[in-house]
């Protein structure tokens, strides 16, 4: 088999992705239902601001980004501080855990709701991977897989969080602690600039490291079913370090292809032109097509990992039964024994002898040596190939096994006529 380049990879999933629209559409109404608990509160209060400002009507065409500010500071109840935590990632001073008591009303739930994605990423990565294992699927089988393998995929998902917390705080968190004061130091603003996007590097390569062991672990999970759970987690490790190159690779198009998708939509610019009311709807019809389309990158990701960690599905695991395995071609078929036949007590050898070759056995002896000898024609003869190399026939007609029993039982009632006689 020739080897499988990322693209080859990431190429393959895609295709199977098209060929499986039902996932993208699956993971589109999870984040429908995540979003629908935000999305009244916002209309309801972005409503009743726009409809007493001047600047409410040209708000979807020209976003007036002064406006927003002036409402973050006059309604801080709406938000709190979660504006400046999401823009303070990746400063130089970073985020920490303390600030996040500051959140309030919107920010505060938008940061619950996060938590609950963390548990539907789980269930519908759980989905994803085992319906792409599958001939044939459907939602149905998206929801059964993913509530197969909801409980080891949340463990691995909060792992993972768990280590990307880790990396982002040693790496970039304490790193920026450490050379604070040297940055200070520093005679130019493009050094420091040059230093925090190495610490942002460092961050990025340890955050993809982390997600692509987690989707190594996940695709193997699924993958070798034959496996013990400790075995499955320890191949899934092996196969990302085994095979960084690619995986890497399959991530760095899927990340290029998003990027691309979201510089067309910025250069098609749909929100132009949006001023009248009746324009949000084709708006927000657009913004779901990007959506599902961005999604359907998603899932040909998902699917690219596990064609570049494994081959062609595995017959064991499928829930459609297996095609029965081909007969051996050495296999013979060999008439059963008839169960009424009774076994005959067989003498010493030089008697045996004496008895079925005496000279009243020598005719009959003789014609079933021929019977057994000479095949008739269109007799069931079948060659047996086993491990040595000379060739047997096996004789499966039922006419040799009656003349060899005749012979067998001759020589018996012989046997019990001289044991009669020396009794005598």
């Amino acid at each position: 088999m020739s080897p499988r380049h990322a693209l080859q990879c990431f190429l393959r999933g895609l295709a199977l992705s098209l060929s499986k629209p039902y996932l993208a559409v699956s993971l589109w109404l999870l984040q429908l239902l995540l979003s629908a608990v935000l999305i009244l509160p916002i209309s309801n209060t972005l409503h009743d601001l726009l409809d007493n400002s001047v600047a409410g009507s040209r708000m979807v065409a020209n976003p007036d980004y002064g406006w927003w500010e002036t409402l973050q500071r006059a309604h801080p109840e709406l938000l709190g501080n979660f504006a400046d935590l999401t823009a303070g990632l990746l400063t130089p001073e970073g985020v920490k855990s303390s600030q996040l008591p500051g959140l309030r009303g919107i920010g505060a739930t938008a940061m619950s709701l996060a938590f609950l994605a963390v548990v539907l990423h789980a269930f519908a990565l759980g989905g994803v991977f085992g319906t792409l294992r599958e001939p044939t699927g459907s939602l149905v089988t998206f929801g059964r897989e993913g509530m197969r393998r909801f409980p080891p995929f949340l463990i691995f998902t909060l792992a993972s969080l768990a280590a990307a917390g880790v990396a982002y705080r040693w790496i970039y968190l304490e790193t920026g602690e450490a050379l604070r004061q040297r940055m200070q130091d520093l005679d130019s603003e493009g050094k420091a600039l040059a230093v925090t996007a190495l610490r942002v590097l460092a961050l990025l390569l340890a955050l993809a490291a982390i997600k692509l062991l987690a989707d190594s672990v996940r695709a193997i999970w699924v993958a070798r079913p034959d496996l013990p759970p400790v075995s499955r987690f320890f191949a899934g490790i092996a196969s990302a370090l085994s095979r960084p190159a690619r995986l890497m690779g399959v991530l760095l198009f899927y990340t290029l292809v998003t990027a691309a998708l979201y510089t067309i939509w910025l250069w098609l610019d749909p929100s132009a032109g949006g001023e009248a009311r009746f324009a949000l709807v084709p708006l927000i019809l657009t913004q779901q097509v990007f959506v599902f389309v961005r999604l359907l990158v998603k899932v040909g990701y998902y699917a690219g990992i596990s064609e570049a960690l494994t081959r062609v599905p595995s017959p064991e695991y499928s829930y459609a039964a297996a095609a029965p395995p081909p007969r051996p071609e050495s296999a013979v078929a060999v008439e059963p024994d008839v169960p009424d036949e009774r076994p005959v007590d067989r003498p010493a050898g030089p008697v045996l002898a004496s008895v079925c070759h005496g000279p009243a056995n020598q005719g009959r002896n003789r014609r079933s040596s021929q019977v057994m000898n000479e095949p008739p024609a269109g007799s069931g003869w079948m060659e047996a190939r086993g491990k040595r190399a000379n060739a047997r026939y096996v004789w499966t007609s039922g006419s040799a096994r009656v003349a060899a029993r005749d012979a067998v039982g001759a020589g018996a009632v012989n046997l019990r006529r001289i044991a009669r006689s020396g009794g005598g």
